[in-house]
């Protein structure tokens, strides 16, 4: 059974704390035993209400104690796991109702629970409502007992977690539970290597709707017998950060941009001094080895620049672990000269997700690592990755024709160019389907170029379009600061700076300004902040089409 391991850290040590809910003034902890005890009293009340082994239920919640417990309760009793996000539309919500039949759900109280009551009005729907009283966690009858299966089917359905629609709606993939302890167990694998198995402090924030989040972030700490502190509300993320003092964190490219972003503008305003000082932080930073004169500065770099910044994320950082989505190699080795090591892996939900990620003290900034253990990785004759091993899905939940067309002689057909090097490192070029080919029939991935662009302080977003045009041409969402009237000349000084070290193919022509930034409020963003690429083009298509048209484009 997927939680065994960590029903016998708790039958260990049930007084050890593991879950913690932030409070005004401080954290409040559970113990294992606590945790354990408020999942039987869960299943005790699933049990009661008439709950089959393989019914499908959904989990509406922020980041908090009661969705680890709602998580290891359905493998103790064998439910399904539907993850919604808080960021969901009603709509959404109804669809992941519906797709996957959920007869239930676990919703936090207050306005979740009163959008989700309002959408179930009409059917037969239990709902099971987070407790005021924190201790408790849940309003069910103490009293009640629960015997747990031992004999649990370890190839039984455990979750069906959505992709990111970011090309339509979205899939729900079937993951069992074997699936998620083979990838878990992979991980731990690889932190062995490293000298990292340890209990360590994790601090979750990314949406544990994510499959990301919900392996890394919830199962490999429980596994770990590591500490989770919960943050509900990202605008707290930075000072929690000092206050749990994580030592392992995983997180999205988007939280590293903006950090990015922050810090750059915060030395950009400094003095020369300060602004000479921090370069050379960096420069040194990213060298293997230094010596001489440069070795004295480099111990200057260390105490005036990098302890600061560690301290910021809490002084106990050992790894930031990059993935879902491709992480930029100058953020990457950005991060490096300050001495914070950003470890960028791979993976997708058909795969639970990991498929690969670079080793502590092997990084390649400009690679998604090797393969995992147990993972085998090959690439097909376009180039696309292909993946097998005991962590890829069964299958898209009743969808056979999706199925069919992404497993292929047990092979998960991954969407994604990839090129392995020699030593086994994965470089991901870019997604099949975005793949611009130009009217001069050259293949470009406009992944790595959105990603060159978004570096630049003025941009926010950005999409690259281009197929079957004789140029490449970028609808651009502008930053904050940015007025409204300096736009279409900030946009040509841009691309100008852009432009200038490129090869003609690569080179972005034309632009145009979006209307408003993509957003998950008008459909355009992703939960997981995926830019949903088509649907942006197909709403500027118009004015992509006047970009072309013109007589300064034709020359």
């Amino acid at each position: 059974m997927l939680i065994s391991p960590f029903l016998e850290l708790a039958k260990a040590a049930p007084e050890l704390p593991c879950l913690y809910r932030s409070k005004d003034d401080g954290w409040s902890a559970y113990s294992r035993g606590e945790v354990v005890e408020a999942a039987m009293r869960l299943c005790a009340q699933w049990k009661a209400d008439g709950l089959n082994v393989g019914d499908r239920l959904l989990i509406l919640m922020e980041n908090r104690p009661e969705w680890a417990v709602t998580a290891i309760a359905s493998c103790i009793y064998g439910l399904v796991s539907v993850p919604a996000y808080t960021t969901h539309q009603d709509h959404e919500i109804q669809y992941l109702i519906e797709k996957s039949g959920a007869i239930a759900g676990v919703v936090s109280n207050g306005p979740l629970h009163d959008r989700l009551s309002a959408l179930t009005s009409n059917t037969r729907f239990n709902t099971y409502v987070t407790a005021d009283d924190e201790r408790l966690m849940f309003p069910q009858f103490v009293e009640r007992q629960f015997a747990v299966d031992d004999d649990r089917d370890p190839n039984g359905l455990y979750a069906l977690i959505a992709t990111s629609g970011t090309n339509g709606l979205p899939k729900l993939v079937s993951l069992t539970q074997s699936n998620l302890q083979a990838n878990v167990t992979s991980i731990l694998k690889v932190l062995e290597e490293a000298n990292l198995a340890e209990p360590h402090r994790f601090l979750s924030f990314l949406p544990l709707a994510h499959a990301y989040e919900h392996m890394a972030g919830l199962y490999l700490p429980l596994y770990l017998g590591g500490e989770i502190f919960y943050c509900e509300k990202l605008d707290k993320l930075a000072s929690m950060m000092a206050e749990v003092s994580p030592t392992l964190m995983t997180a999205v490219p988007r939280l590293y941009e903006l950090l990015h972003s922050r810090i750059t503008s915060q030395i950009a305003k400094g003095s020369p001094l300060k602004r000479r000082l921090f370069e050379t932080t960096i420069r040194l930073g990213q060298k293997p080895q230094v010596s001489g004169f440069d070795k004295f500065l480099n111990t200057v770099c260390e105490r005036l620049v990098r302890q600061k910044v560690r301290q910021r994320f809490g002084g106990q950082l050992r790894y930031f672990v990059s993935g879902g989505a491709a992480l930029n190699p100058k953020i990457s080795e950005f991060f490096q000269g300050l001495g914070v090591g950003i470890l960028q892996g791979y993976g997708q939900t058909e795969a639970s997700p990991v498929i690969s990620v670079n080793r502590p003290g092997a990084e390649r900034a400009d690679t998604v690592g090797p393969n995992l253990p147990g993972v085998e990785v090959r690439l097909s004759e376009a180039g696309e990755l292909l993946v097998r091993g005991a962590n890829v899905m069964t299958g898209y939940w009743n969808d056979p024709e999706s199925t069919s067309a992404a497993l292929i002689d047990g092979w998960l057909h991954t969407g994604d160019l990839a090129e392995i090097d020699a030593d086994g490192h994965i470089r991901i070029v870019g997604r099949l389907k975005d793949l611009i080919v130009n009217s001069g029939g050259d293949n470009i991935a406009p992944g790595p170029i959105e990603q060159d662009l978004s570096l630049y302080p003025e941009i926010e977003q950005v999409v690259v379009v281009g197929d079957a045009r004789p140029w490449l041409s970028a609808i651009i969402c502008f930053a904050d600061g940015v007025e409204a009237t300096t736009r279409e000349q900030t946009l040509r000084d841009v691309l100008k700076r852009y432009n200038r070290d490129k090869s003609p193919v690569l080179q972005i022509r034309k632009g145009l300004v979006m209307s408003e930034p993509c957003s998950m409020e008008n459909g355009l963003l992703t939960p997981t902040h995926k830019i949903k690429r088509p649907q942006v083009i197909r709403l500027y298509q118009s004015q992509i089409d006047a970009l072309y048209m013109t007589k300064s484009a034709a020359k």
